[in-house]
């Protein structure tokens, strides 16, 4: 068997592999912020619940925005107010939210491309009169039209000591949303209800795979050679 010839067909196998593993996905973000929620390719959202304050009990979902008021996905829901123990009506998970039907703190959604979605925090009754019970995390949705909820790059929990960004790319690491839900006298704290988002891990792309693949040809036509030589 050439040794020599044998050794740099998978070292240029195995070096096109790497490569082709190394280079980054095309980032699918159109929009992820106060202007709603858009990609160009159907994109894994990892979401993480991080603390709730105030009285309200709440439930956060996903909404397609031609039809705002009519949930495609819960999040996360408020079993309870806030703790029990609080000093200041803060609810964490798992006491007083969870994912539902579950003790978890995470959960995650699909989100299709080409479909623009918000983030839509429901609070039921303790509600200002005259609206629906929900505010948006995309502006034009609320009623009337306005920001209830702050977009931050990175994790950061309250006190905020300034506005957050409008927009921020999940797919670049996490990013914190945080709500304001009218209660207060629309104090606008934006620290209601405040959770983080990621883009999760993706697979191996189909040119990665084909790439692995060719270094597990070689190693098995490496064996055979070495199988017939033997015999």
């Amino acid at each position: 068997m050439d040794l020599k010839k044998t050794s740099t067909v998978l070292g240029l196998a195995v070096g096109s592999a790497l490569a082709l593993s190394a280079m980054p996905a095309e980032a699918a973000t159109v929009e992820f912020g106060n202007n709603g929620i858009l990609f160009d390719e159907d994109t894994t959202i990892d979401f993480e619940f991080l603390q709730s304050q105030g009285k309200f009990q709440s439930e956060l979902f996903i909404v397609e925005a031609a039809n705002p008021t009519d949930p495609v996905f819960t999040l996360f829901t408020e079993n309870e107010p806030f703790d029990d123990t609080s000093p200041d009506f803060i609810g964490t998970c798992p006491t007083s939210v969870t994912v539902p039907g579950s003790s978890s703190c995470t959960n995650w959604f699909t989100f299709e491309a080409n479909v623009e979605y918000s983030l839509a925090l429901f609070s039921g009754e303790n509600t200002p009169a005259g609206t629906n019970g929900y505010v948006y995390s995309t502006d034009a949705l609320n009623n009337p039209a306005g920001q209830q909820a702050f977009v931050f790059d990175g994790v950061v929990l309250p006190p905020y000591t300034g506005p957050g960004d409008i927009s921020a790319d999940p797919a670049l690491g996490k990013v914190t949303i945080g709500f304001d839900d009218k209660g207060n006298a629309n104090d606008a704290d934006y620290q209601d209800f405040i959770v983080t988002a990621m883009v999760t891990e993706s697979v191996p792309e189909p040119a990665t795979l084909a790439g692995l693949g060719l270094v597990a040809g070689s190693l098995t036509l490496i064996r055979r050679r070495q199988a017939n030589k033997k015999s």
